[in-house]
């Protein structure tokens, strides 16, 4: 299992994770395919190995929203597990994500009988709503700028932790993520740069005042 979500599994004994991963299936993704299809019914929940996917809240008129990238050693449910059995996400390959799709209905077996088991997954998955509210909150709250230096210093800090880092978004996913239109987020990132806070160079950005572009993001 792997590191980032292990203490969820470790409340399980031998015999209980054999039993849960006894009947996985291994599947590979590539860029662009979608890995949960937010509004479909829940039927396996997914551990992603490797790569970079990004989970998309679908809204009407065709308008979405990016809450969320997860990278290697994440444990993937799209709220539906546990909840009402329906995806709430859509979750989406950026590169190439290796995961493995585990029956839910084991899951919930376990769950019943495990009440440590239950406890470590509902904390893993408050953790998740608690990080895509507070990013709810911070797109609500703040004006472009401040948005904009959300989105770089949580590519930075919490997804490649690099700097400078290759990105593997296209520029409309980065403005999605910052909640405008990618005309706006071309226009601010350029400021940033005017300003001498980032510099990019094709796919790869560098914060070169972290302090600053924190201050934007503390300002927002």
């Amino acid at each position: 299992m792997t590191d980032a979500n292990s203490y969820v599994f470790n409340s399980l004994s031998d015999k209980e994770l054999e039993y849960l991963m006894s009947h996985k299936r291994e599947v590979t993704f590539n860029p662009g395919e979608t890995i949960i299809k937010q509004n479909t019914t829940t039927t396996h929940f997914v551990c992603v190995r490797n790569g970079l996917a990004k989970v998309v809240s679908e809204g009407p008129k065709d308008k979405s929203l990016i809450l969320k990238l997860i990278n290697k050693h994440s444990l993937l449910t799209a709220g539906g597990v546990i909840n009402d059995d329906v995806r709430q996400f859509t979750i989406t390959a950026i590169s190439k994500v290796e995961c493995c799709f585990v029956d839910s209905e084991r899951l919930h077996n376990l769950l019943i009988n495990n009440c440590k088991f239950s406890y470590e997954l509902l904390r893993y998955n408050n953790k998740w709503n608690i990080d895509m509210l507070n990013r709810l909150v911070n797109l609500t709250n703040k004006y472009m700028p401040g948005r904009i230096a959300d989105t770089l210093l949580y590519l930075k800090n919490e997804i490649y932790q690099a700097n400078p880092f290759t990105v593997q978004l296209s520029k409309s996913d980065l403005a999605n993520m910052s909640a405008m239109t990618k005309e706006s987020f071309i226009r601010g990132f350029k400021e940033l740069e005017e300003s001498k806070i980032v510099r990019h160079e094709n796919r790869t950005i560098e914060i070169l005042n972290e302090e600053d572009l924190t201050r934007i993001s503390k300002n927002g």
